[in-house]
């Protein structure tokens, strides 16, 4: 077993679950009804796809790591 490459899976598991509570918390108070200056419904979308996106990279690349930590 390859102990760098399962450390390496673990960690980014860890980012994805912290970055997954960042997103959250980041578009916790996003409301384009009371500011649309500020805040428009596209954008928004648009940062949450892009932050799923990113997480999806992130379990990709742990899994792929826990499957090279094990051959």
């Amino acid at each position: 077993m390859n102990y760098e490459s399962f450390l390496y899976g673990l960690l980014f598991l860890l980012g994805a679950v912290i970055y997954f509570i960042f997103n959250r918390w980041s578009l916790k108070n996003r409301d384009g009804n009371e500011n649309p200056d500020l805040y428009s419904k596209s954008q928004t979308e648009l940062q949450n796809f892009n932050s799923w996106v990113i997480i999806l990279g992130f379990v990709i690349a742990a899994i792929v790591c826990f499957f090279k930590s094990i051959i």
